[in-house]
């Protein structure tokens, strides 16, 4: 089973706080940005984000993140366990 859309909005929060980037959240859309990055999910499923060489676009929320949780990492981000 999925993440759930609450669950989704939390998780950016936390990936906002790693990147000290204030996140968008209303009950439709979630997202952060920065100078070279961003991350977009909408309540629908479908989210986008690019960053470097990785562009995902309307892709299901769930990979948008993997995607871009990877890339943090890459870039020496601290990510929760």
């Amino acid at each position: 089973m999925g993440m759930t859309w609450s669950e989704l909005r939390r998780r950016v929060a936390r990936l906002g706080a790693a990147l000290d980037v204030v996140v968008r959240s209303d009950p439709e859309v979630c997202g952060l940005s920065g100078s070279h990055f961003h991350l977009t999910l909408h309540h629908g499923g479908q989210g986008d984000c690019t960053v470097n060489d990785l562009s995902l676009i309307d892709c299901p929320n769930e990979l948008v993140l993997m995607g871009f949780e990877r890339w943090m990492r890459g870039a020496g981000y601290p990510l929760e366990p």
